[in-house]
């Protein structure tokens, strides 16, 4: 259910590929390939997205398919571990399970029975974190290549649903809202938990965390905190590395230069702060 258009900004097509990886290729069992993609790890989700948003694996299905969480290794041998110090070393054939990240704080000992490195929250860093995998592109021609192949999310159907919900809890309608928001829910449901996931109430704290579950990587997040007015609040409660950062001048994003020199006598001004 996504209508998608093909994009390209300097013939370089969708490059979201790049940014959300963590950095697996140096990990023992490992080496960069094309399906898993070059991480530029630039992208590490908050601790609200994961443990907020995500907080439901049970009956929605959005954390499962948005993240990957497990690793086959491409690299077989014996190496030292790295970050999993529940065991000194791990050997592995091609094709075995290297790194798995179960997305809660595995106990120590159930750790260390089993025979791949296991990712834990209180191991995630700015180099190991789960990834966002909507935007992987095993189409590229090698495992070095930038560019992308796929296309560019415009429109999306759960989109629609989730702007109409908020467009009737913002007029009162509260039935309205909830039968446009269970139309996202409901399809997101795990097999057998379709009724676990329906709604009787929205409001926009659930507008706001649904768009999230929804519509994590997809470049929306700035625009929705700036026409809410809350960007500045949000962050500094849920982004810990921006939160010393944030400014009101980030309502706004600075006009690229090439425009302003591209604007008669350069007189297209800066925005205010860049």
């Amino acid at each position: 259910m996504i209508k998608e258009t093909k994009g390209f900004i300097d013939n370089q097509g969708n490059k979201l590929h790049l940014y959300f990886g963590m950095q697996y290729d140096v990990q023992p069992g490992m080496q960069r390939d094309v399906n898993n993609g070059r991480p530029f790890k630039r992208l590490k989700p908050t601790s609200y997205l994961l443990n907020t948003v995500f907080a439901d694996r049970v009956n929605d299905t959005r954390y499962k398919k948005s993240f990957k969480d497990t690793w086959l290794s491409n690299k077989p041998g014996t190496y030292n571990t790295t970050f999993d110090g529940s065991k000194n070393s791990v050997t592995y054939k091609a094709g075995d399970t290297t790194i798995y990240i179960p997305g809660y704080e595995m106990p120590l000992a159930e750790r260390a029975a089993k025979k791949y490195q296991v990712l834990v929250p209180s191991l995630y860093n700015y180099a190991l974190f789960p990834t966002l995998q909507k935007f992987f592109d095993p189409l590229r021609p090698d495992m070095t290549y930038e560019n992308g192949s796929r296309d560019y999310f415009v429109h999306r159907l759960a989109d629609t649903y989730l702007m109409l919900a908020e467009a009737q809890v913002k007029l009162g309608k509260q039935a309205e809202a909830v039968a446009a928001i269970n139309m996202v829910r409901v399809r997101a449901a795990a097999k057998g938990k379709e009724e676990n996931m329906k709604v009787t109430e929205v409001d926009m704290n659930l507008i706001m965390e649904e768009r999230a579950r929804e519509l994590a990587g997809e470049q929306t997040r700035w625009m929705d905190l700036k026409r809410w007015g809350n960007l500045i609040e949000r962050v500094k409660l849920y982004n810990s590395d921006a939160s010393t950062y944030i400014e009101q001048k980030h309502y706004v994003r600075p006009i690229p230069q090439k425009q302003v020199d591209l604007s008669e006598n350069r007189g297209f001004e800066q925005n205010t702060g860049y």
